[in-house]
């Protein structure tokens, strides 16, 4: 939700995550719907395709950056299945100086967001 009280939200058609075993591991598919934008599917942005991509913490680097790791380095600590850092990212840090790009391009600070939830429905 944006302080203005908008709120965006996005559908995605097919979403699980794996076990610890396989470092949970998250799956997507699409098409993703609603009004935020699709950015965890594969938009094009190799930077920003999250299907396949193992979750990651500040003690837990799985990501595909070559640079380090996304929670240490840019993310504020928090974790996140993260590609290659923050072009998509429903964790960033609650400060608008650190959290760039939240979710490029529909929200390209993270200046206005209020809150963010994320919901998970059983089929």
């Amino acid at each position: 939700m944006l302080l203005n009280g908008t709120t965006l939200y996005e559908l995605y058609d097919y979403f699980s995550v794996s076990d610890e075993a396989d470092k949970y591991q998250l799956f997507l598919s699409g098409p993703a719907t609603g009004t935020l934008g699709g950015r965890m599917l594969n938009t094009g942005d190799s930077y920003s395709d999250l299907s396949g991509v193992s979750f990651s913490t500040l003690d837990r680097d799985h990501d595909r950056w070559y640079g380090g790791s996304c929670a240490v380095s840019y993310c504020g600590g928090g974790g996140w299945w993260y590609n290659n850092c923050q072009y998509a990212n429903l964790n960033g840090p609650w400060s608008p100086a650190y959290w760039v790009y939240p979710w490029y391009p529909t929200l390209d600070n993270g200046r206005d967001i209020k809150k963010t939830v994320m919901m998970i429905r059983r089929h």
